[in-house]
C-alpha cells in the first residue's frame, strides 16, 4: 500500500491494553497512518511493545515516543534499537528525550542533574551515531560518558535507525537539528511553528554534511476529531494533568507559549486536590493553540495548517480516558481525509 503523507499515531497502554491492539493495528496498517509511536512511562517496555506490534503489521513504522536517556546507557539503547530495526526490516524509529526530574529521580533513582541535561543529550546522540556506524567506539571527550575500544557486534553496519529527539527550548531544538534525524516537539503552538522551525534549521545547518538526509518534524498533538461536546473535556483533562501533575517541565513549556496565568491557576487547583477545577482552567485559547479538538473538518484543517508551516509527520495523540467511540471517530476522520 502506497502512503503519501506521513501521519503518526500514538498507542498508549493508559488508553488501550496490549490484548486489544491487534484489530487496531490491522486497521492502522492499511490506513492513512504511516507511523505508530509507543510511549514509555512506568509500565510496559516501549522497545518490547514496538517489536510485538511490528510483528503483526507489514506497512507501519514503529517508534519509541519516547524513551529517556538516563535509565539506559547509550550502548544499551543502541543494542535494543538495532535489534528491533533488524527484526522489522527497517521499520523502526528511535525516539529519545530527557524526560524530567520527577520521573528520573523518583522512579529510576538517578540524578537528573548529573552533568548538564543538554550536555547529556549531546554526548548521548554523538555516541549513538558512533555505535550505529559499526566502527570501534572511542569516545573520550565527554564529561558524562566515556567509551573505549568496543564496537557493535553481529549486526550489518551501518545500522540505519533514525534517531528523533524530543526537545523544547532554543538550544535543545537546535541540538535536535544538528545531531538527530528528526524532532519530536510536544504541544507545538501553531503560531510559534515558524520560529521553532527556524531554530531546528539553524542546528541542521551546523551539523549538515554532504547529502545529509531529510529530517522529520513530528509533533505530538492531543487530538479528538468529533462534534461530541465531551471531546473537549478529555483534551482539557490531558493538558491539565501534564501541566499540574507532571512536575515543572510541561508547565514551563506552556508558560513559554504565553500561558503563565493559566498555568498558575491549573497548578494551584491541582495542588489543592481540585482536579475538576484544574481541568476547567484549561482555556479555549490553550486548546486552539496546543491541541486539536472539535468537528473533524476543523481538526483536519488544523493539521493542514501544521503541514504548511513545515511539520512533516504530525502525530495524533489521543488523550488518556478517551472513550473508544471517540477514538474510532478520530481515526476514521483521518482515514477519510
Amino acid at each position: 500500500m502506497t502512503k503519501q503523507k506521513k501521519l503518526g499515531f500514538t498507542i498508549s497502554y493508559d488508553f488501550i491494553s496490549p490484548s486489544q491492539t491487534h484489530d487496531l493495528l490491522e486497521y492502522l496498517d492499511n490506513s492513512a497512518f504511516t507511523h505508530v509511536f509507543v510511549p514509555e512511562v512506568w509500565g510496559y517496555d516501549a522497545f518490547l511493545e514496538c517489536a510485538r506490534m511490528a510483528s503483526h503489521t507489514e506497512n507501519l513504522k514503529f517508534g519509541t515516543g519516547i524513551v529517556n536517556m538516563y535509565s539506559r546507557s547509550p550502548a544499551t539503547m543502541a543494542q535494543a534499537a538495532a535489534s528491533i530495526d533488524e527484526q522489522t526490516e527497517g521499520r523502526f524509529v528511535l525516539g529519545v528525550g530527557l524526560s524530567g526530574p520527577k520521573v528520573i529521580e523518583n522512579w529510576h533513582g538517578l540524578d537528573y542533574f548529573q552533568g548538564s541535561p543538554m550536555q547529556r543529550t549531546r554526548e548521548y546522540l554523538e555516541i549513538l551515531k558512533l555505535i550505529f556506524s559499526g566502527e570501534t567506539v572511542n569516545y573520550d571527550t565527554g564529561s558524562i560518558f566515556k567509551l573505549k575500544n568496543f564496537k557493535l557486534r553481529t549486526f550489518d553496519t551501518p545500522v540505519k535507525v533514525p534517531v528523533y529527539l524530543a526537545a523544547f527550548g532554543t538550544k535543545n531544538v537546535q541540538l535536535a537539528g544538528e545531531l538527530a534525524d528528526g524532532w519530536l516537539p510536544i504541544w507545538t503552538s501553531y503560531p510559534e511553528i515558524p520560529s521553532l522551525k527556524e531554530n531546528f534549521e539553524k542546528g541542521q545547518e551546523k551539523g549538515r554534511k554532504i547529502n545529509d538526509k531529510f529530517k522529520d518534524i513530528a509533533p505530538f498533538i492531543v487530538t479528538i476529531a468529533s462534534e461530541d461536546p465531551k471531546a473537549k473535556y478529555y483534551v482539557q483533562k490531558q493538558l491539565s494533568f501534564y501541566i499540574g501533575g507532571m512536575g515543572t517541565y510541561y508547565a514551563r513549556v506552556a508558560r513559554q507559549y504565553g500561558f503563565s496565568k493559566e498555568v498558575d491557576r491549573i497548578s494551584q487547583a491541582w495542588k489543592s486536590g481540585n482536579r475538576e477545577l484544574a481541568i476547567k482552567e484549561v482555556t479555549d485559547d490553550m486548546l486552539s493553540r496546543l491541541a486539536a479538538v472539535g468537528p473533524p473538518d476543523e481538526v483536519l484543517a488544523r493539521y493542514e495548517t501544521l503541514r504548511k508551516a513545515g511539520v512533516t509527520n504530525p502525530v495524533v495523540w489521543l488523550p488518556v480516558g478517551c472513550p473508544p467511540a471517540l477514538a474510532l471517530e478520530t481515526i476514521h476522520a483521518f482515514q477519510n481525509s
